[in-house]
């Protein structure tokens, strides 16, 4: 496989683009770099006022980038920084230049980490169990070995959303008490052995995603990041969202409404009143979640699960 194949097609990548632009001299956010897919085409729609700083914490991704954006990087003047660093950072971009017109977030794990032979993120292949998009902190071999089974089966439920996420937590706890999991396949059995079913493809999916996320505190970093960009944004600028899972959607959509709408409080009487700052922060462009064409989704399956959902700061 080619270094070019390894990360995945950019996911509505006409449209996040078109939403995003609306200065093309501001100074723009993709928070999620990987192999620089969406970064490529913002840098297509700047002038010669604008700048883009693209982040990711895994640093393959940012020494792929380097080469791919060479000749950008090299010019005098930059449009283009590259910083090996969580997303979550993204609001100290506007403490060095100005307010940002744009950030966006394809929160899609990369086809690199899923066709990848090492890091523990597929079920397909067997690795050592790690899952960190850094390489600082706790493991998944740590987590799996070392979590009460009660607390397996929390992440598990709540993560994943996995029905047979009590039986899996069970299993897991009844294996280690002979010996450590310690690699993918170790973990893949174990859920194979516990749940009722002959295709457990989903129930292995919904596992190791609750365990990445936890090990990268994903919803967490995104509750943060949202929290801290608000207040960085350019009246007129947006903030677009593309997610995969329906925790990460919901995070994203009730962020958006609760600053699209006046804030109120109730009096003794139960009458609502306006308070002070009611006035609305931003304005949802995106009733509705974008989704994938079908086409799209013919052509890159892993677009499939893919939402997308705008809002623009208005005060």
């Amino acid at each position: 496989m080619s270094e070019t194949q390894q990360y995945h097609t950019p996911v509505l990548h006409h449209e996040a683009i078109s939403y995003l632009i609306t200065d093309p001299n501001g100074i723009y956010i993709d928070g999620t770099l990987g192999g620089g897919g969406h970064t490529s085409l913002i840098l297509q729609q700047l002038g010669s006022g604008g700048r883009l700083i693209a982040f990711d914490k895994d640093i393959e991704a940012i020494e792929f980038c380097r080469e791919r954006f060479k000749e950008i990087l090299a010019r005098s003047v930059p449009q283009l920084q590259l910083r090996n660093e969580s997303f979550s950072k993204a609001c100290s971009i506007a403490e060095e230049f100005e307010k940002i017109q744009g950030l966006l977030l394809d929160l899609g794990v990369s086809s690199k980490h899923f066709d990848s032979t090492s890091g523990g993120f597929s079920y397909r292949t067997n690795s050592q169990l790690d899952m960190r998009f850094y390489p600082v902190g706790r493991t998944a071999e740590d987590l799996i070995n070392s979590a009460t089974e009660e607390e397996l089966e929390r992440i598990f439920r709540v993560y994943g959303e996995e029905k047979y996420s009590h039986k899996i937590a069970r299993r897991i706890c009844s294996i280690r008490r002979v010996r450590a999991l310690r690699t993918t396949f170790d973990l893949r059995d174990a859920v194979t052995e516990a749940v009722p079913t002959f295709n457990p493809v989903d129930n292995l999916s919904r596992v190791f995603q609750a365990i990445r996320i936890v090990i990268n505190s994903e919803l967490e970093e995104l509750e943060n990041t949202l929290k801290s960009i608000l207040p960085a944004l350019n009246i007129g600028g947006r903030i677009v969202v593309i997610s995969y899972h329906s925790l990460e959607d919901r995070i994203v959509k009730q962020f958006f409404k609760e600053h699209s709408e006046p804030k109120t409080h109730q009096n003794k009487y139960k009458i609502s009143i306006k308070q002070s700052n009611s006035v609305p922060t931003l304005n949802i462009l995106t009733n509705k979640p974008i989704i994938p064409t079908k086409e799209e989704q013919q052509q890159n399956i892993r677009s499939r699960s893919a939402k997308m959902r705008v809002a623009e700061r208005v005060w």
